[in-house]
């Protein structure tokens, strides 16, 4: 804070206003006050801090995350998406909505995804 207190928040726009300073907190640390700042607590067993050198590959990673959305949707009743706003969301919703639409839940619950945006009108 200004009086050089420690604030913890998970979007920086709920302290503007009363920060100077902010500082990403990275996955896997904890803050220690004792320790005077952030330390590491968990190094899973797959993680390295080596940049991978394998080819970027736009298909492989489109094919990755389709399959990863579409195990997701494995469901015996009707689902929605929550829309954002952002890539990853609408990304998201595009698979859905096609696989819906190519699936026998298209049969059951109707082709149309249903999809809601939190703080628009009629959502």
């Amino acid at each position: 804070g200004l009086d050089g207190s420690v604030w913890f928040a998970s979007e920086m726009k709920a302290l503007s206003d009363d920060c100077e300073r902010f500082i990403a907190f990275p996955p896997g640390h904890i803050y220690s006050s004792k320790q005077g700042g952030l330390r590491r607590w968990y190094n899973p067993p797959w993680y390295s801090e080596e940049i991978p050198s394998t080819p970027y590959d736009r298909m492989v990673l489109r094919e990755a995350f389709e399959r990863a959305v579409v195990k997701r949707l494995m469901t015996d009743v009707p689902f929605g998406v929550l829309l954002s706003g952002g890539l990853d969301s609408s990304l998201v919703a595009a698979v859905a909505s096609r696989h819906l639409a190519e699936s026998e839940g298209a049969y059951q619950w109707g082709s149309q995804l249903h999809s809601f945006c939190i703080g628009l009108k009629g959502s």
